[in-house]
């Protein structure tokens, strides 16, 4: 069912108090604020990605010899793996210190097994090690910041329905603010909730340890494969 920028924006201003369910609309002026306080708000997932519940992949292809890669709109990166064929391979995030800080070889072409993502202005990039030495394909998995809206733009194509009814409620917090409005307590009942919910279906913690040997016997890249077969092993 359609559900326009324009309908949530009235339903916050409700949701509020601040325009009369019963006998007001809001005016022209408070549309206006209503449309930027609801990109104001969509813009502050982008810092709080706990509360954007959905993610995506992108496809990308390696370029010989490069090791850095913005991703525009992408804000957390979760995983990333590389094909050699139809055979994909799974890879390791490091964290800053470890990528950015700790002794290796630096001019090394060959399988980008390692990899470490920083956030920047209007997305975020990808840096790889070792530094790819042919065009591998690339696939990632993140969350993507949520794009600004329109007054009159249909919500129901972006978002599912739960997820506007948590944007109204979040909206309605925000005109009160704006406003030197009292926040209903409802609406503050409302939004813990919608925060519980939507934390628990996006950040479920992966408790499992794993551990990466030059030595082992499994399929994990390592400096022996990196040398000596580029990513082929036997049966």
């Amino acid at each position: 069912m359609t559900y326009l920028t324009s309908n949530l924006i009235t339903d916050s201003y409700y949701l509020s108090s601040i325009v009369s369910r019963d006998f007001e609309t809001p005016t022209g002026g408070q549309m206006s604020d209503g449309l930027r306080l609801l990109n104001d708000v969509l813009a502050d997932r982008t810092i709080d990605n706990g509360t954007i519940p959905y993610t995506r992949h992108q496809l990308i292809t390696a370029t010989p010899g490069l090791s850095i890669y913005p991703i525009a709109d992408l804000i957390n990166l979760e995983i990333f793996v590389f094909y050699i064929q139809s055979i994909r391979y799974e890879t390791r995030n490091q964290q800053r210190h470890e990528f950015f800080g700790s002794f290796r070889a630096t001019a090394i072409q060959s399988l980008p097994f390692n990899w470490h993502f920083e956030r920047n202005l209007g997305g975020g990039t990808l840096y790889l090690y070792f530094i790819p030495d042919i065009a591998y394909p690339l696939e990632i998995w993140g969350t993507y910041r949520l794009s600004s809206v329109t007054e009159f733009q249909d919500l129901s194509l972006l978002l599912d329905q739960f997820y506007t009814n948590f944007l109204k409620y979040l909206l309605a917090q925000r005109l009160c603010e704006y406003n030197s409005w009292a926040v209903p307590q409802s609406i503050m009942i409302q939004l813990e909730k919608y925060y519980q919910w939507i934390n628990k279906s996006t950040n479920v913690m992966d408790l499992r340890q794993r551990k990466v040997s030059s030595l082992a016997n499994n399929m994990a890249i390592n400096y022996a494969i990196v040398n000596l077969s580029n990513g082929w092993v036997p049966n």
